[in-house]
């Protein structure tokens, strides 16, 4: 069993008193931490519900832009077939 000088064990205790100290005064610090992490996050959730408004309003005109342009490689299709028959 190894026996520690009268020096080690006060050295060691105020080693855990610094520790203590520290971590005490560090709370500050993690609750500020967590509170800015919460804000992030709450920014995060209201910038990703505004892109959700503006998707839902933009749904309908996007829609129609779409049915236009199907319309208009359909319109290309038939015109190509068209162009074939008449070839042949």
């Amino acid at each position: 069993m190894e026996t520690k000088s009268r020096y080690e064990v006060i050295a060691e205790l105020e080693d855990k008193k610094r520790k203590l100290i520290f971590e005490r005064e560090s709370f500050p610090d993690k609750v500020r931490q967590e509170n800015r992490e919460i804000r992030d996050i709450e920014r995060e959730v209201a910038d990703k519900k505004e892109e959700l408004v503006e998707l839902e309003a933009n749904i309908e005109g996007r829609k129609e832009t779409i049915n236009e342009l199907i319309k208009s490689v359909d319109d290309s299709l038939a015109r190509l077939a068209e162009l074939s028959k008449s070839k042949l």
